[in-house]
Order: structure tokens, then C-alpha cells, then sequence
């Protein structure tokens, strides 16, 4: 019997034990295209906002029947530096990244494995969860496949995909060196920090994001008052200001500040210190924050 949808944005938005099947996609620019392989999840949990899925560890050449993924078990991630981890991860309910193919192939109940590695996403105040996109179902099942079966191409692909991360990482530095050189209060006030921190979850809730690019805003008008050379004392303190809002923005929000938001925090921390012609206050921020 398939399961009720509850919202047209995520087929996946339904009740625990609701079994799809997808087609994997290739994992890099360079892998073969059209892998032939088809996976399978299982929605094991639900909490508000967040849907909770496990990955099966079962790979067939053709759509797989309800039966045949039932006698699979949770995929455990073991390519590269992986251990064995389980591949379970929640998504936000409005997820909207496909999986090529989506097929519902019905309804069972939950294992005491998918139940035991589903519990802390639905247990208040637990910890050890991952948060992620749809997508991870496809790679993680395409690339433990290839690990297992392919090693040696995988390794190339992997090597070429580091390439060019480097080569792009220079480039934004260079980048970012030129944005430096030239920016500005008023750019800065022209511009809307954080812009990137969507959707809620895996980022901060909507307020949270609106309310820290209001106060970041406020810290860049009192830079700017204080004059084109303000001492640094005077810098300091509003750039302190700044940082103990977020610890208690955070604290009250539930702690939402997690590494993309510390980098990001971090990178407006750097550009005000810049303009306001002491960076060296940024190096000082890490005994203020909490986050």
C-alpha cells in the first residue's frame, strides 16, 4: 500500500516506513554517464520540520521490488576515510532536490536497526545527527557501489574533482583580496549578509538570519560614525558587541550557529575589522565568541 503524501513539495514528506526507489546519478563531470544502478531509502523518522531516512545498502540494474529492499539492511559508508557509519541523515521537509526516478514501492514496518539509528533525530536534546539534502542518498549509494567495484577510476575522478577545487579556491582568494582592497561601509550596508543561510533546516530559522543581518548592519553604521581612522579601542568594542549578540541569539535560538554559520559570522567579522582599519581585532573575536 503506498503511502499518503502530506505535502506536494517533498514526496518523501510522509510517515515513517514509506519505501522509495531511485535511479543513482553519476557522482563527478568526469564519471560515466548513465550509471544503470537503482537504490533505495526508507523514511524512518519524523520531527518538526525534518524528515529522517535511511539508505539501503542493496544496488540492482533495474527498479527493485518492495520484497527485494526488505531484505537489505542500512548502508554503511565505508569509501575514502569513512568507517562504517550508517548512511541516515535528515532533510528538511521542503527538500526539494530530486532523486532521479522517485518511486514509491510502498509501506513496512521499521526495523529495530532503521528505529535504534532513527531515535536521535526524534529525541529531544540528542545528539550525533546529520543534517543534509536528498542528494546524499544518491552519492552514498553510488559511491559505495563504485568503491567496492570501480576503486581505482573513482580515485582519478576524486583527484580531478580535488584539482579543481583547489584551483577554484585560489581563485576566490584572489577574489576576495580585490573585494577587500575596495569595499566600503556603504557597500557593505548595500549589501545582505548571510543571504546564503536557506533553507531552514540545515540552516538557521528565517527571524534568526533576518535579525543577525539587521545587527551586523547596526555594527557597520557604528564603525562608520566613529570616523575613517577609529581607534582601535573604539572598534573593539563594537566589533565585542557584535560577537555577544550572537552568543545570545544562539543560546536562544537553541544553539543554531554550526560551522557554515561560524565561517560565515567569521568572514562579516573580518570584512568590518578591515574597513574599520584594524583586522587584526578579528584574531581577538575567538575569545568573545561561544559559538
Amino acid at each position: 500500500m503506498a503511502a499518503a503524501k502530506r505535502s506536494p513539495k517533498n514526496p518523501l514528506d510522509v510517515d515513517p516506513g514509506a519505501i522509495f526507489a531511485f535511479r543513482t546519478s553519476p557522482l563527478h563531470p568526469d564519471s560515466p554517464p548513465g550509471t544503470g544502478r537503482f537504490g533505495a531509502l526508507a523514511v524512518v523518522g519524523r520531527a518538526p520540520e525534518v524528515i529522517v531516512v535511511a539508505v539501503f545498502d542493496g544496488v540492482w540494474d533495474r527498479l527493485p521490488t518492495s520484497a527485494e529492499v526488505r531484505e537489505h539492511r542500512v548502508l554503511r559508508r565505508r569509501r575514502f576515510a569513512h568507517t562504517g557509519r550508517p548512511s541516515v541523515f535528515a532533510c528538511g521537509v521542503e527538500d526539494t532536490t530530486g532523486l532521479s526516478d522517485l518511486t514509491a514501492l510502498g509501506t513496512a514496518p521499521l526495523t529495530a536497526e532503521q528505529t535504534k539509528l532513527a531515535a536521535p533525530y526524534v529525541s529531544p536534546g540528542s545528539v550525533g545527527t546529520s543534517f543534509s539534502t536528498l542528494a546524499l542518498a544518491d552519492a552514498d549509494v553510488e559511491g559505495e557501489w563504485r568503491w567496492a567495484h570501480d576503486r581505482e577510476a573513482l580515485l582519478r575522478e576524486q583527484e580531478a574533482v580535488e584539482e579543481r577545487r583547489r584551483l577554484a579556491a585560489e581563485a576566490e582568494k584572489e577574489r576576495y583580496a580585490a573585494r577587500l582592497a575596495g569595499l566600503t561601509w556603504e557597500q557593505l550596508l548595500a549589501e545582505t549578509p548571510f543571504e546564503r543561510w536557506t533553507p531552514s533546516p540545515p540552516f538557521p530559522p528565517a527571524a534568526f538570519r533576518r535579525a543577525a543581518a539587521r545587527r551586523v548592519h547596526q555594527a557597520c553604521r557604528e564603525l562608520r560614525d566613529l570616523g575613517p581612522k577609529p581607534r582601535k579601542p573604539a572598534a573593539r568594542k563594537v566589533l565585542k558587541s557584535l560577537v555577544l549578540w550572537f552568543n545570545t541569539a544562539d543560546q536562544a535560538a537553541d544553539w543554531v550557529i554550526e560551522t557554515e554559520e561560524r565561517e560565515d559570522i567569521c568572514l562579516v567579522l573580518e570584512e568590518l575589522a578591515h574597513v574599520a582599519g584594524h583586522p587584526s581585532l578579528v584574531m581577538e573575536a575567538d575569545d568573545w565568541r561561544e559559538w
